[in-house]
């Protein structure tokens, strides 16, 4: 394994996304990755006692004989199993693939739309940071982390490093998002695989999720290194990478004697 750290790359640079051009990052990865509670069916039914991939059972007939239907009590059980992760297969997580793909044949990034929350995040990152640095710890700023490991690579650009051991993350929610966070007193889902990545990618032990609405109390919660997470995330990397290294091939075949066109950058704005 080897960790190479851009300590002076500002985030959003050329030279930034030079950096991260074409490689799985901790901000995309979780569109790499599924989870969630088991099948009911995987387990026992308490109600009925059916063993693990057998169908529930009615009891109420003389002899016991199956249903269609799982029990509600063996559904409860499965919820409260630990989750189950696998490699997504979804349009989301196909479009990410091409889009990475792409920057690799292309050497460039298309632009991106700014939305008003991304510019919110921008614009209140500096101000939780220092909230952060004054309530909780000193925070150190690092531009990017790129973790390199046979047959897979994972990038992370850092919030911020606390001490020897910990990283924070920013976030700057709608007022309803960071209220529901603040009154379940857990990290949002979505979130977990980006903050799994940035505590695989940089090695530290763990990382505070950090939510900020200006006028609002800020809301940290820590996180720690999760082993299914970073099983999940590995896998994730490995499954990109021989899905590129294929496509390339491909594409390398299907263009042989096509015309050839000069590289025009219509996004930008004509003044």
């Amino acid at each position: 394994m080897t960790l190479q750290i851009l300590d002076d790359l500002e985030q959003g640079t050329e030279e930034w996304h030079d950096a991260r051009r074409g490689i799985v990052t901790a901000s995309v990865v979780g569109k790499l990755v599924t989870y969630g509670p088991p099948d009911a069916i995987s387990v026992a039914c308490p109600t009925c006692e059916a063993r693990p991939e057998w169908p529930c059972v009615s009891k109420a007939r003389k002899e016991p004989t199956a249903i269609k239907s799982i029990h509600e009590a063996r559904t409860a059980h499965a919820a409260g199993r630990a989750p189950v992760f696998s490699l997504a297969d979804n349009d989301t997580s196909r479009g990410l693939t091409a889009t990475l793909i792409a920057e690799r044949i292309t050497g460039w990034t298309e632009e991106v739309h700014v939305s008003s929350d991304m510019w919110r995040g921008t614009m209140a990152e500096p101000y939780a940071r220092d909230l952060y640095s004054r309530h909780c710890a000193p925070v150190e700023e690092v531009g990017f982390m790129l973790r390199q490991e046979t047959g897979w690579a994972l990038g992370y650009s850092p919030d911020g490093l606390v001490g020897d051991a910990g990283l924070i993350e920013v976030k700057a929610p709608r007022a309803k998002t960071h209220l529901r966070t603040i009154l379940a007193d857990e990290v949002p889902g979505y979130y977990m695989g980006q903050l799994q990545a940035g505590l695989l990618v940089s090695g530290r032990t763990w990382i505070d999720f950090v939510s900020y609405v200006a006028g609002m109390p800020l809301y940290v919660k820590r996180v720690y290194r999760d082993p299914d997470w970073f099983d999940a995330i590995e896998a994730a990397c490995a499954a990109f990478e021989a899905t590129a290294a294929k496509t390339v091939a491909d594409y390398e075949q299907r263009v042989v004697g096509l015309p050839t066109t000069e590289r025009i950058n219509f996004d930008l704005e004509v003044i």
